[in-house]
């Protein structure tokens, strides 16, 4: 028995339709989410270079507007305060009354190009951080000069030159530290989730919302431009995040801000596990509905296996409960057909073969009477002919009697044919097989009619083929077979026609065909003409082609007629080829 190997059905259907729902779901939300998390992320450095140039922009406006005010003191100066006796109290008036409680300053305070001081003032209640012992500031180089002290940065300080002094002056400014995010209005965040921070040029860091973020944004430093406003991924805290760097001109700081990556894409991520859920869910659901739609196909189709197979075995079958769509409704149904029509085709066979049964019974007993009668009727019939022949010889050859004992002995012939014919067909020889080729079967069989044939004046035609035709056969038999067919030719076309004999190679088999251009076997007849007594000869036993096909079929071949009314009869003999040493091919 062969079972199916494999997936059933059912399985297969469920794939399938998983497949055709989860892969391109899958492969949609793969590629939107690669898709949408590039285009947020190109958004968000979009967004962090425009904020991170603006909050530049606004620390490098907001020192020259410093600047510009030292310069509105400066103006205030005037040649009689700078250059007279009493130069150090009236300019120290002067700055001191320049001085606001909410302005920029808590401390000016004018030097000389050599860092001497000779005015120094603060805002009350102010203690301004002035460098003590570090060099005086090159103004001529630098814009802003930041002062730290142990705890980090604790004031910058930025000068400007006074004119008409009669000598290089300069205007210190003092800003302390307590004052740059009110200065500046730096926001905590420049945008939900940056962290920010201003570095000087040795890396000190000059105005931190959070001071965690120093150290954590020094560490990027080194991977971003210091030159212009540039927007990279790198490492912040170990957390990978876009870092920002925006240089401030006015003061040579860098401004730097960092956003992390799951902050960016946090809207994506809850957007993500989002459709995850609902991937989850659908998926869920083309699970269902393809169980349910894969059962819907596969329950008919495995009860009409069953109902097949039930019916193989008993030839009983019950009707098919559920249905499934149109196509298996239409092959349920024509299994039903089938098998009804199969059912009612089992049992016209039966009664038929019953019929035959009882007909092959009676004619085997008539078969085995016949068997025995001729066998009684051979030895005396023998015996006649002998005597009738021994009378005839005595008789004078002008003796009225002469013709009558001829004609007795004629059909006595006949008779003994016939008796002998039926022993054959009832106690068929033993065979002696031997490995010959088929072509001298055909020429023996040709010799042997060829002298019945220009008697009919019929036109013998042998055919023989060059490929090997070794065939295994009990050669005297076989002869009578061809030579049975033969005769059967000549008397069909007598007077006068074609006869051809072929032999052909057909693997596994060998044709020797006998063609016959007589008038056909009619169509109603064909299925007769092998059956035993048959025959439509005046002269016939019925006996011949019965024979012919018993001894071909004993020797493992066939023995069929193909025949055209009006265009004449074909019988092809088919024997199973041989090889050399005389082993049947197959």
């Amino acid at each position: 028995m062969i079972k199916a190997q494999g997936f059933g059905l059912h399985t297969q259907l469920l794939v399938l339709l998983l497949a055709f729902g989860a892969i391109p779901l899958g492969l949609s939300m793969g590629v939107g989410y690669a898709v949408s998390r590039a285009t947020i992320l190109e958004q968000a450095e979009q967004a962090l270079w425009e904020v991170g140039s603006r909050q530049a922009g606004h620390f490098v406006t907001e020192l020259r507007r410093q600047r510009l005010l030292l310069r509105t003191i400066v103006g205030q100066l005037t040649n009689q305060a700078l250059g007279g006796p009493a130069l150090g109290n009236e300019v120290a008036d002067l700055l001191r009354n320049s001085l606001l409680d909410d302005g920029v300053f808590d401390g000016l305070r004018l030097v000389d190009a050599s860092g001497d001081v000779i005015a120094d003032v603060a805002l009350r209640d102010a203690t301004p951080h002035w460098p003590q012992d570090a060099p005086a500031a090159d103004w001529t180089v630098e814009a802003v000069a930041v002062h730290s002290g142990d705890s980090g940065v604790v004031a910058y300080l930025m000068a400007v030159p006074v004119p008409e002094a009669g000598r290089r002056l300069w205007l210190e400014g003092h800003v302390r530290q307590g004052d740059f995010a009110r200065l500046f209005d730096v926001p905590l965040h420049l945008m939900e989730g940056v962290e920010l921070a201003v570095f000087s040029r040795s890396g000190d860091p000059i105005l931190i919302p959070h001071s965690h973020s120093a150290a954590e944004l020094r560490a990027s430093a080194g991977v971003v431009s210091r030159d212009a406003v540039d927007v990279v991924q790198a490492s912040v805290g170990g957390v990978p995040a876009l870092v920002l760097s925006a240089p401030v001109t006015e003061a040579n700081w860098l401004l730097m801000a960092s956003l992390p990556l799951h902050v960016a894409l946090a809207p994506l991520a809850r957007l993500r596990n989002q459709a995850a859920l609902a991937a989850g869910i659908l998926v869920l659901l083309i699970f269902v509905i393809a169980h349910l739609a894969s059962r819907f196909i596969t329950t008919p189709l495995r009860e009409l296996a069953i109902a097949a197979r039930d019916f193989g075995k008993t030839g009983r079958y019950s009707t098919i409960g559920h249905r499934g769509s149109a196509e298996v409704d239409a092959l349920v149904e024509s299994f039903e057909q089938m098998a009804h029509d199969s059912t009612q085709s089992r049992q016209e066979i039966n009664r038929l073969h019953n019929l035959e049964m009882e007909r092959a019974q009676q004619l085997a007993s008539v078969g085995e009477l016949a068997s025995g009668v001729a066998h009684e009727i051979r030895n005396p019939l023998t015996g006649i002919i002998g005597a009738l022949e021994l009378a005839r010889r005595r008789i004078p050859k002008d003796d009225p009697t002469l013709p009558l004992m001829d004609e007795a002995r004629v059909q006595l012939q006949r008779m003994e044919t016939t008796t002998t014919r039926m022993l054959q067909f009832a106690r068929p020889p033993e065979l002696r097989e031997l490995v010959v080729d088929a072509n001298s079967i055909v020429d023996q069989a040709a010799r042997i009619v060829e002298a019945p044939a220009k008697s009919a004046e019929i036109d013998l035609k042998v055919e023989p083929t060059e490929a090997p035709t070794s065939v295994r056969v009990d050669p005297e038999l076989m002869v009578q077979v061809v030579v049975n067919l033969l005769l059967n030719g000549i008397e069909a076309m007598s007077p006068a026609g074609r006869l051809t004999v072929c032999v052909s190679r057909h693997p596994p088999d060998v044709w020797i065909d006998v063609r016959d251009t007589g008038p056909g076997i009619p169509p109603e007849l064909r299925s007769e003409i092998f059956r035993p007594f048959y025959t439509t000869k005046p002269q016939g036993t019925g006996l011949g082609l019965s024979i012919s096909q018993q001894i071909v079929q004993r020797h493992g071949g066939s023995l069929r007629a193909e025949s055209t009314p009006g265009g004449g009869t074909s019988f092809v003999i088919a024997l199973p080829l041989v090889d050399e040493e005389g082993t049947t091919r197959g």
